[in-house]
C-alpha cells in the first residue's frame, strides 16, 4: 500500500512565511513564536515538510505543469523538443517576479524562503533538543538554504546571501548589494558538508524525508552545476577545480555506501504506481488517490504533443553496438528515411521514451505529436485508458533523486576535473557509473572502454562526425550518456547553460531542434493504407505536415518562418533582475545591479 505520507502537504511551517517590502516577517500571534514549540522534533518536522514543495515538485499536482517532458520554460529552453509554437526566451526584463517565467511554481527573485528557513536555523539553534537532534535539524535547515540560494545563483549570478533573517526595519540589510556568487556559493557548499555530517543516515519513511543521502546527491547536482558553469561562463579553473571535487566527493559517498543499485527496467522509473522500495530511488514524491494526484501521464496520453522528441534528441540515441548512427562503419544503422528502419537496433532506452509502432502524424493520429516522434516516457500502459491515465488523477510516483543522476554526476565531475589536470581519469571510473547504468537489464548497452583521449567499444573507438568539436569525445559521450538516461527530468536546459551551449536550443543555429521524422508522404499513404483497410488516407490528408523541402518528401519542419524561431542571446544564460525591485532599491538609496544585456 502507498504511504499516506505526501510531500508538498501545507503544514505550521506556512506561519513562518512572512509580508513586507520583499522580505518577511513572522505573524505577532503564531504558536511558533513559543520557544517550547521548537524543543519538539515532531513540531520541527512539521515546520519543515512546507518546504518540500517548493524543492521537490516532482510531477506536480492536479493540472499543475511540472518540468518533466513539456510546456515550461525549463522544459522547453533546450534542445530536446521541436515545437509547433517556440518557446522564446524573456526579450525584456520584466518589471515583476512574476514576469520572469510565468511556468515556474516559486518567485525567481523573491527572499521569502531564505527569511523563513533562516527562522527556522535560529528557532533550531535555540532550541532545548538534545546535541544529535538539534545537528540533524540544522543540517537539514541548512541543506534547505543551500538548495534555496543554489536556485537564485543558477538564475541571477551574484545574489544577497543573507545568514540571518534581518529585522524589516534593517533598511542597510534588507536592500544590500549583491554578494559575488563565488561569495554565496562557498557558503552553500559550506551549508551542504554540514548537513552531510550531521543529517541521519535514516530519518524513517525512507525516499520520502531528507537523509545524508538526499543532501549527498542534491549536493552532486548544485556543485557540478556551479563547478562546470566556473569553467565555462567565468573561465575561473581554481573554483571550478573546488566545486568539481566536492560534487565528486559528495557522488562517490552515495555511490560507495551501497544503499542504491538500479532497478532493472529504466522505464518503471517513471511509470510506477508506487516507489517504495524501488532500489534506485533516493527521494521521490508519492501520489495516493483522492489525496495528492497530477496530470503528466495523462498529458502525454490524451493530448497533441505540439512539443515532441527533436531529431536532435532522436539522433543522440546510439546504435545498440554502442556507436554514433552516423559513424563511419556502423553497420548497424539503416537510415532514417522510414520510421523502422530509425527505431532499428537503437539504445533501448529510446524505445522507452517514443512510441515505436507508428508515427504520430497530424491528420492521421487521433493524438499528434507536431515532430511525428510521440513522447510517452511516462506513460503506464497498463493504466492509460483507466480514468486516472486520462485526467488530473494520475497516481504514479514521481522520482526526485535517483542514483542514475549521480552516477553521472561523478562520471562527469571526474572527467572535468581531468581536463583541468586535476585528477587521472581510469577505466574504473567508467565502471562504476556509465557502465553500470549499460549493464542494466532493460538497457544492456556495450561497455565503454578508455582508448587514451577517446572511449571505445567492443574495440572500435567512437568517433561521432556529428561531435561539437570544440567538445573532447569523452566528454561528448559523456554528455550523450546524460541527455539519453536522464531525458524529459527537467535537467536539459541547466546542463546546457553550465556548458555554455545554451546555442544548441537555438532553431536557426542548431536546425535539428526545429526537425522531426523523415517522411515519405507517398510511401506512408500506401503503407498505412495497406494497414488499415476501409480507413485510407491521400497525400492530401497530410497537408498539415510541413517539410524542410519541396516535394513529398524530407524532414518534419513546424515551423518555417525564420522569424517564428527560438534564438539564443549571450544575456540568456542569465535571468533579468526585476526592474521593480531595482527601483525599489533606489527608493532607499541602494543599487541593484541588472544582469548583462538586460
Amino acid at each position: 500500500m502507498k504511504s499516506k505520507y505526501i510531500i508538498g502537504l501545507v503544514l505550521v511551517a506556512s506561519t513562518l512565511s512572512s509580508c513586507g517590502d520583499f522580505l518577511t516577517r513572522d505573524p505577532e500571534d503564531t504558536v511558533t513564536d513559543v520557544p517550547s514549540f521548537w524543543d519538539n522534533e515532531s513540531n520541527i518536522r512539521t515546520s519543515v515538510i512546507d518546504l518540500y514543495g517548493d524543492y521537490f515538485v516532482g510531477y506536480n499536482t492536479s493540472w499543475n505543469r511540472s518540468d518533466f517532458f513539456a510546456e515550461t520554460n525549463v522544459a522547453d529552453w533546450n534542445d530536446d523538443n521541436a515545437q509547433q509554437v517556440a518557446t522564446m526566451f524573456t526579450k525584456v526584463a520584466p518589471s515583476t517576479a512574476d514576469g520572469i517565467d510565468a511556468t515556474d511554481p516559486t518567485s525567481p527573485w523573491d527572499f521569502t524562503n531564505v527569511t523563513t528557513i533562516n527562522k527556522l536555523i535560529a528557532h533550531v539553534k535555540a532550541s532545548n533538543l538534545d546535541s544529535e537532534a538539534k545537528k540533524h535539524w540544522l543540517g537539514v535547515t541548512r541543506f534547505f538554504r543551500a538548495m534555496e540560494y543554489s536556485r537564485m545563483v543558477e538564475r541571477f549570478g551574484d545574489v544577497p546571501w543573507y545568514s540571518t533573517a534581518p529585522s524589516s526595519t534593517d533598511y542597510d540589510q534588507l536592500y544590500k548589494a549583491r554578494d559575488p556568487r563565488t561569495t554565496v556559493m562557498d557558503s552553500v557548499l559550506a551549508d551542504l558538508q554540514y548537513a552531510a555530517k550531521n543529517v541521519r543516515i535514516d530519518d524513517g519513511n525512507q525516499g520520502l524525508y531528507v537523509n545524508r543521502d538526499v543532501v549527498e546527491a542534491f549536493a552532486s547536482r548544485l556543485l557540478l552545476f556551479e563547478g562546470t558553469w566556473q569553467k565555462y561562463r567565468e573561465n575561473n579553473t581554481a573554483e571550478a577545480a573546488k566545486y568539481l571535487e566536492a560534487a565528486k566527493t559528495f557522488a562517490e559517498d552515495v555511490i560507495s555506501s551501497g544503499r542504491y543499485s538500479l532497478n532493472s527496467d529504466y522505464k518503471a522509473l517513471t511509470t510506477s504506481l508506487d516507489l517504495k522500495g524501488n532500489p534506485e530511488m533516493i527521494m521521490y514524491r508519492s501520489y495516493v488517490e483522492g489525496v495528492v494526484m497530477h496530470s503528466l501521464m495523462s498529458f502525454q496520453n490524451t493530448e497533441h504533443e505540439k512539443s515532441s522528441p527533436s531529431k536532435s534528441l532522436i539522433d543522440s540515441y546510439l546504435s545498440a553496438n554502442g556507436l554514433p548512427i552516423h559513424q563511419t562503419g556502423n553497420s548497424e544503422w539503416k537510415g532514417d528515411k522510414w520510421f523502422a528502419d530509425a527505431m532499428s537496433n537503437r539504445d533501448p532506452r529510446l524505445y522507452a521514451n517514443i512510441d515505436t509502432t507508428d508515427l504520430a502524424l497530424n491528420g492521421v493520429a487521433n493524438v499528434y505529436a507536431i515532430s511525428g516522434y510521440f513522447a510517452n516516457r511516462f506513460v503506464n500502459e497498463s493504466l492509460k485508458t483507466l480514468p486516472g491515465g486520462m485526467s488530473n488523477t494520475n497516481i504514479t510516483d514521481a522520482p526526485i533523486m535517483k542514483l542514475n543522476e549521480v552516477l553521472m554526476n561523478d562520471i562527469e565531475a571526474c572527467a572535468e576535473l581531468a581536463s583541468l589536470g586535476k585528477y587521472t581519469l581510469t577505466q574504473a571510473d567508467f565502471d562504476r557509473t556509465i557502465n553500470v547504468l549499460r549493464d542494466r537489464p532493460s538497457t544492456h548497452m556495450p561497455h565503454v572502454t578508455l582508448t587514451g583521449s577517446n572511449l571505445s567499444v567492443n574495440g572500435t573507438v567512437i568517433n561521432d562526425p556529428d561531435r561539437d568539436q570544440t567538445v573532447s569525445p569523452i566528454l561528448w559521450e559523456i554528455r550523450r550518456e546524460r541527455r539519453v538516461e536522464l531525458v524529459y527530468e527537467g535537467l536539459r536546459y541547466n546542463d546546457l547553460r553550465r556548458w555554455g551551449k545554451l546555442d544548441y536550443a537555438d532553431m536557426q543555429k542548431n536546425p535539428n531542434v526545429n526537425l522531426g521524422a523523415w517522411i515519405d508522404k507517398d510511401r506512408y499513404v500506401a503503407w498505412y493504407n495497406s494497414k488499415h483497410p476501409g480507413k485510407e488516407i491521400t497525400v492530401s490528408t497530410l497537408s498539415s505536415v510541413h517539410l524542410d523541402r519541396d516535394g513529398n518528401a524530407g524532414y518534419i519542419k513546424p515551423i518555417s518562418d525564420a522569424s517564428l524561431m527560438r534564438t539564443v542571446s549571450d544575456k540568456d544564460y542569465l535571468y533579468p533582475i526585476p526592474t521593480n525591485e531595482i527601483t525599489l532599491y533606489q527608493q532607499h538609496g541602494k543599487t541593484l545591479t541588472q544582469n548583462p544585456g538586460w
